[in-house]
């Protein structure tokens, strides 16, 4: 009996123990559900989180095949709202998902103190509670890609059929979620054979589940090839000249190391533009600070030399993507790399704190002001397009012939029908690109786009882009129109400031009875 007792009363306390030791990821999930459902209705859909509600909508009929794992889920997701609030709530899962999953890669690679400072940082980056209130692929492909890469890790360790499966199945829907995340493929195929170059069960292993996940992905891939061939033929034609005009058919430029670095900021702080010059300074010093700490964490090997694996997931796949173009090294598109980034800078810290309190305490001190600027800038400035507004003025202004034709906000055809979410009127939509554009457009072009107005409508609401103030308007339509009205629209898109959406209310004039 008193032996029971005794080891009653060393069990308990483990117990306890092992239910403390979830208490600060507990906080930390807190933390980032409130962060990712604050102010998530606020703004309007953008343009691309309106393509997705289109594109859900058209599961399975119109749906294509290169990603549509997300798109297949969201139209599930939709049976149960169609606010703009529990739109984006299915991404705020997958971003919850993400700092579960980081706080165990970190955990696995470098301890538990790596892990949990690694998702503190994912979940106050203003950048993710960006894409984690967004209708968009980027918060699932991170998840996926993160509980790849932690699979990744239990094979390396110890390879059997079912970590080698987990593995293959998650980078499969990893890459039909979000094709360019197929880039952490290379740095996975690296260490693999790295690890088991003399290790011949584990060769087979991989041979085998990388033949499955090629079979799996083929259907994907030949669409994925053809659409991708015109940008990659471009992006490597080095006899062609480079333009800053985007319709122009022209090799693409690359990255600077500037823009590298700038990555460090982005994922972690403030991926938005600075309000003056001493927070430009502050920033860059931030920027500097994290610099330090990668490499702190990069230089001194860690004891268990794991981290080197989170190293080569990193910038392998960064290395690739900058050699192709600068058009893809945009934060959306790598959003995939954020937690191994955060993951390193967690571990640098790490390292500072062992070696010297003093100077972590100063480096925390910094990154909270930073992290805390960008947050407060996140939700004090509303940086979506606002398509909801542009709805809204038109419906309550529209009247028996009118037409919409959208030039700026840079919307595809796929708009005629996307903007259906907000705007529930008769008037028919077209997109026009080349109507409301004065960057050198042929005389030609602009003449064309003039004649390919719909004829049978007696007023236009014509939108426009940044540059196109009511002067310009006159400027190109004067001899045609006769404007009734104009308001503006924000079209910053969370970089640019001060830049919007005009929307023109135009009737053709006595010289243009069309």
């Amino acid at each position: 009996m008193s032996e029971e007792k005794i080891s009653s009363g060393i069990n308990k306390p483990s117990a306890t123990n092992k239910q403390l030791q979830w208490l600060p990821l507990g906080i930390i999930l807190l933390v980032a559900t409130a962060l990712y459902l604050y102010q998530l209705g606020t703004e309007s859909l953008w343009v691309d989180e309106l393509y997705s509600v289109n594109d859900a909508k058209g599961v399975p009929e119109r749906i294509g095949l290169i990603r549509p794992v997300y798109y297949i889920l969201l139209h599930f997701w939709m049976f149960l709202g169609s606010s703009d609030a529990w739109l984006r709530g299915l991404s705020v899962i997958f971003a919850l998902v993400s700092i579960v999953l980081i706080y165990f890669l970190g955990r696995k690679v470098a301890g538990e103190g790596v892990g949990l400072i690694a998702a503190l940082l994912l979940t106050l980056s203003p950048l993710y509670i960006n894409f984690a209130q967004m209708v968009r692929m980027y918060s699932l492909g991170t998840a996926l890609a993160l509980g790849g890469t932690l699979a990744l890790v239990y094979t390396l360790e110890k390879p059997t059929n079912l970590s080698f499966g987990c593995w293959a199945i998650l980078r499969w829907l990893m890459i039909i979620t979000a094709p360019l995340n197929g880039a952490l493929i290379a740095p996975d195929i690296v260490l693999l054979v790295w690890k088991f170059r003399q290790h011949r069960r584990g060769r087979f292993l991989l041979g085998k589940w990388l033949l499955i996940l090629l079979i799996l992905w083929s259907p994907f891939l030949a669409i994925l090839v053809s659409r991708s061939m015109p940008f990659l033929t471009n992006a490597f034609d080095v006899t062609a000249k480079v333009s800053s005009s985007p319709s122009t058919s022209v090799r693409h430029s690359f990255p600077t190391i500037l823009d590298v670095i700038r990555k460090l900021r982005n994922f972690s702080a403030f991926p938005f533009p600075s309000t003056s010059r001493f927070l430009s300074w502050f920033y860059q010093g931030y920027t500097l600070m994290s610099v330090g700490l990668l490499s702190f964490a990069l230089v001194r090997k860690h004891r268990s030399g794991k981290l080197i694996w989170i190293a080569i997931s990193a910038f392998l796949p960064a290395l690739m993507i900058f050699l192709v173009s600068k058009r893809l090294w945009i934060d959306r598109y790598m959003l995939f790399l954020c937690p191994y980034i955060l993951i390193l800078l967690a571990a640098g810290f790490m390292r500072v704190w062992r070696m010297q309190r003093l100077v972590a305490i100063g480096v925390a001190l910094v990154y909270f002001l930073a992290v805390g600027g960008g947050i407060v800038r996140y939700y004090s400035v509303l940086d979506r397009q606002d398509w909801r507004g542009i709805a809204q003025a038109i419906t309550t202004q529209e009247q028996p012939g009118d037409a919409i034709v959208l030039s700026g906000g840079s919307p595809s055809k796929k708009m005629t029908t996307a903007l259906a979410h907000y705007y529930s009127g008769s008037a028919p939509v077209s997109v026009n690109p080349k109507l409301c554009t004065n960057n050198n457009i042929a005389a030609a072009d602009f003449e064309a786009a003039l004649e390919s107005l719909p004829t049978q409508s007696s007023r236009f609401w014509i939108l426009c882009g940044e540059d196109f103030a009511p002067e310009t308007f006159n400027q190109f339509f004067g001899e045609k129109f006769q404007l009734q009205s104009h308001e503006e629209f924000r079209n910053e898109n969370f970089y640019r400031e001060d830049d919007f959406l005009h929307l023109f209310l135009a009737t053709p004039s006595i010289a243009n009875p069309s």
